[in-house]
């Protein structure tokens, strides 16, 4: 009876790879394709994004709202709504254009990114983030 490993199978002794590439001479094994787990360091309450809308809205500049943006949500989860109150804080739509992709990866429930979406005033924005997303 053959034992099935991580990567392959073993029988009588040999093994088996079931999943494998060469790169520049060298066989690269395939781990077992497994589900994606998003894990952040916070998941953000809506105490924490009006706090955040708060600094960022106090960036005199676009450039320093669009930095302040990111150093404040890196390491955060939010959900799709939190998402669409942070972009409010953004004064022109390319930055919440920017802020919709940044934080993509970072929402929870990623399947109401629609509201997102919807969110931003032009199409080609909208069509951009649907294109970003993979939609």
């Amino acid at each position: 009876m053959p034992l099935l490993t991580r990567w392959g199978f073993v029988v009588g002794g040999l093994v088996f790879i079931t999943s494998c590439e060469f790169i520049e001479d060298v066989l690269i094994v395939d781990p077992p394709n497994v589900p994606e787990i998003r894990i952040c360091d916070h998941v953000a309450t809506n105490d924490d994004v009006t706090t955040m809308k708060d600094k960022i809205k106090s960036q005199a500049f676009k450039d320093e709202r669009m930095d302040r943006a990111q150093m404040v949500t890196k390491g955060y989860c939010f959900t799709a709504a939190q998402v669409v109150d942070l972009m409010s804080a953004m004064d022109f739509e390319d930055e919440k254009l920017t802020i919709a992709k940044d934080l993509y990866d970072q929402t929870t429930d990623q399947q109401n990114y629609d509201i997102v979406i919807d969110a931003l005033a032009f199409k080609s924005d909208r069509d951009e983030l649907k294109a970003f997303i993979g939609q």
